[in-house]
């Protein structure tokens, strides 16, 4: 065998014995599927839990829409025995009642009901934000059963600034304005009646304050003796479980106005 020969034999064996430059047939696109296999699976993953997420959601809106009302809720305070009529709901630019989506309120009255609400009297004094109810409404006059409306007139110092239809005050006995009181019973003054409801309350023009108090019979007479001599003033107490006015939400629901 000559030279050129061996030469060229050698190479082809070289071309034989050495791989391609790029590795295997197949072996750079087998990688890339490889690579590529978890990424298409994780979003094919994440793509299905959101169509479970949005189905659940979806559901659960289905099932929970049935419970939401439209129901009247007091947009102002209202006083005890108030006579509600269509001008506090229709007609007024600033009404008393309006109109809020809500659920899960026993009793709630619906705006489609509102025509049943008029002629009727409050029970109870009622709060901003409450939703009004069949029984905070009735067609009887007040005061109800055991208890007294009274009126007593004082000096505004003895009147918190405060005070408004529904709150809720101590009467306390005192000395007469101007005069010394005993200090054993200024240290431990005695409380006339706890726990009443002020049904309406006004400045007149003497500068004296006119507060009518719906309180319990067996306190109406002594609270409105009192009050005769000058020897009354009102302390304003806070709302607890249990007071009148205390039935007002927590819903977080937005008022949409009056009915009109």
């Amino acid at each position: 065998m000559t030279s050129l020969d061996s030469r060229t034999s050698g190479r082809a064996d070289d071309r034989r014995a050495a791989p391609p430059a790029g590795g295997l047939p197949g072996a750079a696109s087998l990688s890339k599927a490889v690579s590529k296999a978890p990424r298409r699976y994780g979003q094919m993953l994440i793509s299905f839990l959101v169509v479970i997420a949005a189905v659940i959601a979806g559901g659960w809106l289905y099932v929970n829409k049935g419970g939401v009302e439209e129901v009247l809720v007091v947009a102002q305070p209202i006083p005890v025995g108030h006579p509600i009529t269509e001008d506090d709901v229709r007609t007024s630019r600033d009404p008393l009642l309006v109109s809020r989506s809500v659920s899960g309120v026993d009793g709630a009255i619906l705006v489609s009901d509102v025509d049943s609400v008029f002629g009727q009297r409050t029970t109870v004094a009622l709060l901003p934000g409450q939703v009004l109810t069949e029984d905070s409404l009735t067609g009887d006059l007040l005061p109800q059963e055991g208890k007294r409306l009274i009126a007593v007139n004082l000096p505004a110092g003895r009147v918190p600034e405060t005070l408004a239809p529904g709150s809720v005050v101590d009467a306390i006995a005192v000395p007469q304005e101007g005069q010394a009181g005993d200090p054993k019973a200024l240290d431990d003054p005695v409380v006339l009646s706890a726990g009443a409801t002020v049904y309406s309350s006004k400045t007149s023009p003497d500068g004296t304050v006119v507060v009518t108090i719906l309180i319990s019979e067996t306190d109406a007479k002594t609270v409105a003796a009192y009050g005769a001599v000058g020897q009354l003033t009102l302390l304003q107490a806070p709302i607890t479980e249990g007071d009148p006015a205390d039935s007002a939400p927590q819903d977080d629901g937005t008022t949409t106005g009056g009915q009109g």
